[in-house]
């Protein structure tokens, strides 16, 4: 009981900081989008996506293993954290400075100077991201959100006023790059002051160990950006840099989204891993009440944003018509949310039982899979094609998934996922005549009165249980309704 009220709390502070971060980003984005033009846009992505993929090598899944250890012994945090760091800082700073030293000599221009902010900006985000790993174990994700929170507003403020006063995209770089700096400096002070100082008394042999055991998850980490990141970097090898700002108009949007089953995971991780360890029927209900929050967001979500997309990119990114074809992108992406939200449920198994190894060859597959559909598919349909191949390896991914876990799939219950699966085709219905009659505002409140009122009807979920995760006192799996 106490687990399933902690990863309650856990998740609704986390959701909370992904409402929050998700509506500043988005009217950011907008602006920002609409102030440099679609071309610079993408050269913006691009940079970051640059970036992102060279991090890989950096401390490869000395995150994910040193948080699994801290969160079953947490007397080893600040030795821990200290090693992560350590390792994490040396590396990152070592494929980051590289990867500018290459661009440096082989570009000039904007292209070259967006790719150096952007590289020393994940830097920042490489240092405070590894501090949250004691956050998460420890379970004080208020904190996350106090930093990022800060360091959002920080950015969309200073930007702002960089982009009025006429000084461009470096400039709203350079403001992401102050902005990363910042949450690393509020991320460290919350470190200090609310849990402990990382220790940095590992001895470099121990520290290689560290790394060694670290790569079967890294492995993992290393894949998923690598999918997060390729589509970006193919598009503008093999299209130009407005296929990309057309792509990232539609994948920012998205991306907010998809983001969600990220906060679900990291809320249940360190129960889910306490419970595989101790209480397999415990786990086995955390698995099932995950799986249904996971459809209760991810299939509205995915048919609210498929029917409102045109009026969505109007909205964020003005009524021109450069970013009109991210319409198209962006209903293509929609599908693939509640595939992302279950995939992510289906491999808490894999991650409870250091299944790492099994997980990676699936990845490697899907990598494998989605370069070979761009190529294919981005020559003559561009940026919709590459979400096209997004979608498609997502698809086979999470069925792949599904099969390596699939005595987990006992504890799920299909009858609330068929109700689900109902109460979104009648808000799809409702919200379609809503917005033919009355436009899209019309459309989200009365999609979202009929979903909720279905819900309750068909029992998908109690009145109970909703006023209880309402509440923040939810159980890990809901009791079956009535």
């Amino acid at each position: 009981m106490q687990d399933g009220r902690r990863i309650a709390l856990n998740a609704a502070l986390m959701l909370l900081k992904q409402a929050i971060m998700a509506v500043l980003g988005v009217v950011f984005v907008g602006y920002l989008a609409r102030k440099v033009g679609v071309a610079a846009w993408g050269e913006f992505q691009a940079s970051l996506a640059i970036a992102g993929i060279v991090t890989i090598a950096a401390g490869v899944g000395v995150r994910g293993y040193l948080a699994r250890e801290i969160a079953v012994r947490p007397e080893l945090g600040p030795r821990h954290l200290g090693a992560a760091l350590a390792i994490r800082g040396v590396t990152g700073t070592l494929v980051l400075g590289a990867t500018v030293g290459v661009v440096l000599a082989t570009r000039s221009g904007t292209g070259a100077q967006l790719v150096v902010l952007a590289a020393a900006s994940q830097l920042a985000t490489l240092l405070y991201s590894t501090m949250w790993l004691s956050f998460e174990a420890h379970e004080r994700f208020e904190l996350i959100l106090y930093a990022e929170l800060g360091a959002r507003l920080f950015v969309i403020g200073l930007s702002t006023a960089l982009l009025a006063l006429g000084l461009g995209v470096v400039a709203a770089a350079a403001a992401f790059l102050l902005g990363n700096v910042l949450e690393l400096g509020l991320t460290a002070h919350y470190l200090r002051s609310r849990l402990y100082r990382p220790e940095f008394a590992t001895p470099p042999a121990a520290l290689w160990e560290i790394a060694k055991r670290s790569l079967p998850i890294g492995a993992l980490g290393a894949l998923a950006s690598a999918l997060l990141q390729a589509d970006r970097i193919m598009l503008r090898a093999l299209c130009d840099e407005e296929a990309v700002g057309v792509y990232s108009a539609a994948w920012v949007l998205s991306e907010n989204f998809r983001m969600l089953p990220d906060v679900l995971l990291g809320a249940a991780f360190a129960a889910g891993m306490r419970l595989y360890a101790q209480d397999r029927d415990g786990f086995g209900r955390l698995y099932s009440g995950c799986m249904l929050v996971a459809a209760l967001f991810g299939l509205p979500i995915a048919a609210g944003l498929v029917l409102l997309a045109p009026d969505i990119i109007r909205l964020v990114y003005g009524a021109a018509g450069d970013y009109a074809p991210a319409a198209g992108v962006l209903r293509v992406l929609a599908c693939g949310v509640p595939v992302v939200f279950a995939f992510q449920v289906v491999t808490l198994p894999l991650l409870a039982a250091k299944r790492e190894g099994d997980m990676a060859q699936l990845l490697a597959v899907t990598l494998v899979a989605k370069i070979a559909l761009n190529l294919l598919l981005l020559p003559r349909y561009r940026a919709l094609g590459a979400a096209c191949a997004t979608l498609a390896v997502g698809a086979g991914s999470l069925l792949a998934s599904w099969g390596m876990t699939a005595r987990w799939a006992q504890f799920v219950e299909l009858g609330r996922i068929v109700a689900v699966l109902a109460a979104t085709a009648a808000m799809a219905g409702a919200a379609y005549a809503a917005r033919v009659l009355a436009g899209m505002w019309a459309s989200i409140a009365v999609g979202a009165a009929v979903y909720v009122a279905l819900l309750l009807a068909l029992r998908a979920v109690s009145f109970r249980e909703l006023r209880a995760l309402l509440a923040r006192r939810v159980r890990a799996a809901p009791a079956p309704a009535g």
